[in-house]
């Protein structure tokens, strides 16, 4: 029991520490001061591709922020499904049909190549004959600002940029489920990404959105490359860095819209999530059980009531829920909190370990 207990004090120690470090850096990675500079024009053509598939409650929200941001400059874009008889399709048409002053908009329907990631083989379709320097993929769930563009193309003034991405915070559904879903990316994912940046720079895409110099695109192998791997985000930076180019972190916080689609999907997602990154990274998410630090927390809790004392265990998870919600409360405004997410941080460290656990056994698979 004593080893028990050493090893469980040992992990909360050093979770408490990459804990505090970890939002520390969300203040100095995520902070955006460049929201208010003056837009940039993009050198070259720009386009901006949108691969998409099913009916959702977000689509329309996600169609008209992207019609938004090119509208300014009037940049084309390029939205694509594999099969005419998606259920997409007929919301897209509508959508078209009522936004008369969007920008220039193509529907196209392919399958694409043949190959596992079928996200991948919509891109390849969709990217055939355009003559963009620079293409601009964003996922279908996501809802971009304004001025999205402007910050996505402004890096690549800088001819060794290949590659720009931007985080993403969860905007929930009204389901328990769905905020809970939204909570483990937006005060685990993110803040570990901060992490990431300060301790090691940049040297991986989030999928919510990558920017792409063609030119660097095509060097790295192009989109073919990416047609039978699981997280087509992380490969296609790193294939761009080891062909040359830098990756450049742009802190303009996206959307990534949820629905209401019950506690067994979004455990599936995220079940998906973790095992790509073991597969990608094993030793790094192995790391990651320093962010946990409500496992160790509670089993000492356990341990330390079993023994007879009760107020002592206690005393240990609420300390730590206590430390984490400080913490978190003053980053509210970037991480998307409210008042009464910090009830739910018990539940939300519970379900980001057991996802994080499965992450260890699930088997990855393209999207």
């Amino acid at each position: 029991m004593t080893w028990l207990l050493a090893i469980l004090g040992l992990w909360l120690v050093v979770a408490v520490v990459y804990r505090a470090l970890s939002l520390r850096a969300v203040d100095r990675q995520l902070d955006d001061p460049g929201a208010d500079a003056e837009p940039v024009p993009p050198s070259g053509e720009v386009a901006l591709l949108r691969p998409l598939k099913g009916d959702h409650a977000w689509l329309d929200a996600a169609l008209e922020s992207l019609w938004r941001a090119a509208k300014p400059t009037r940049t084309r874009v390029v939205l694509g499904v594999a099969e005419a008889g998606d259920p997409s399709v007929p919301v897209i048409r509508a959508a078209l049909a009522r936004n008369g002053e969007r920008p220039p908009t193509e529907l196209r329907v392919d399958p694409g190549p043949p190959g596992l990631n079928r996200k991948m083989a919509n891109l390849i379709q969709m990217t055939e004959g355009i003559p963009a320097d620079i293409l601009a993929f964003s996922d279908a769930d996501v809802r971009v600002p304004e001025h999205y563009l402007d910050r996505a193309v402004r890096p690549f003034k800088n001819g060794e940029v290949g590659l720009v991405t931007f985080p993403y915070r969860s905007v929930p559904g009204r389901t328990l489920a769905s905020r809970v879903d939204a909570l483990i990316t937006n005060i685990m994912f993110l803040p570990s990404v901060a992490m990431a940046l300060e301790v090691q720079g940049l040297h991986f895409g989030l999928g919510a959105s990558l920017v792409v110099r063609r030119e660097a695109l095509q060097r790295a192998g192009g989109l073919e490359a990416l047609l039978s791997v699981c997280g087509d985000d992380y490969w296609m930076a790193k294939n761009i860095e080891d062909a040359g180019y830098r990756l450049e972190f742009v802190p303009l916080m996206l959307e990534h819209m949820l629905e209401d689609e019950g506690w067994l999907r979004s455990w599936r997602r995220h079940l998906r999530w973790n095992s790509v990154v073991r597969e990608q990274r094993p030793l790094g998410y192995l790391g990651q059980v320093t962010i946990h630090g409500a496992a160790p927390a509670f089993g000492l809790g356990v341990i330390l009531a079993l023994s007879g004392l009760p107020a002592a265990g206690l005393a240990v998870p609420l300390a730590w829920w206590a430390f984490e919600a400080r913490g978190l409360w003053k980053r509210r405004e970037v991480l998307a909190i409210r008042k009464r997410d910090l009830a739910l941080l018990p539940l939300v460290g519970a379900a980001g370990f057991v996802s994080w656990l499965g992450g260890l056994f699930g088997r990855p698979r393209p999207s």
